[in-house]
């Protein structure tokens, strides 16, 4: 009599079960994992901006503005103006432009820097204030209207926790730094 080779259907049924057990025990860290990843890294895009901008307007010796844009693709990107309630701020996109009639807003001849595309990872990148969608440095790198430190919030619930979230803090200098996981201050040390 020979021996049969494989496995039997139990043996298969109890393999099949201990793989699900381990993947619903794995699946919400997997998420979280996920979420913080995609939170770092469009994080990081932001504050890289924001350091290339300041660095520009040094180096051209004159004005450059990083602006949130509704179309930032498009031929022609402007800055947008709504950043009140409802708004979802900077997840649009935004563009970075040598200003040099230093008003802010970017006129034909003004030459883009860097574009942003629309942020689909994250939900909202707001200022509390709903004061933040420009960011305009001086030849020396320091920010205009920056009288006091601006926070952007990373993300809202539902779709991120509270500690999944960052804040981004912006001195008057134009320094920018993450506040901490979960942290929606950035308190006096800027």
């Amino acid at each position: 009599m020979q021996r049969a080779h494989g496995f039997t259907l139990v043996e298969l049924m109890v393999v099949l079960a201990i793989i699900a057990i381990l993947t619903t025990m794995a699946a919400p860290s997997l998420r979280h994992v996920l979420l913080s990843t995609t939170m770092s890294s469009n994080v990081n895009a932001f504050l890289a901006d924001m350091r290339f901008a300041r660095s520009e307007s040094i180096r051209r010796g004159g004005g450059v503005t990083m602006c949130r844009s509704d179309a930032p693709e498009a031929a022609n990107p402007v800055c947008a103006h709504d950043s009140g309630a409802g708004s979802t701020g900077w997840v649009s996109g935004w563009i970075i432009f040598y200003d040099l009639d230093s008003n802010g807003e970017r006129g034909v001849a003004e030459t883009v820097l860097r574009v942003q595309s629309p942020i689909a990872a994250i939900n909202a990148i707001s200022d509390a204030n709903a004061l933040s969608s420009k960011f305009r440095s001086t030849a020396p790198g320091r920010l205009l209207r920056a009288d006091a430190a601006t926070t952007l919030q990373f993300g809202a619930q539902p779709m991120f926790a509270a500690n999944e979230q960052r804040t981004v803090c912006i001195n008057p200098g134009g320094r920018a730094r993450i506040a901490g996981d979960g942290t929606v201050a950035c308190g006096s040390a800027q």
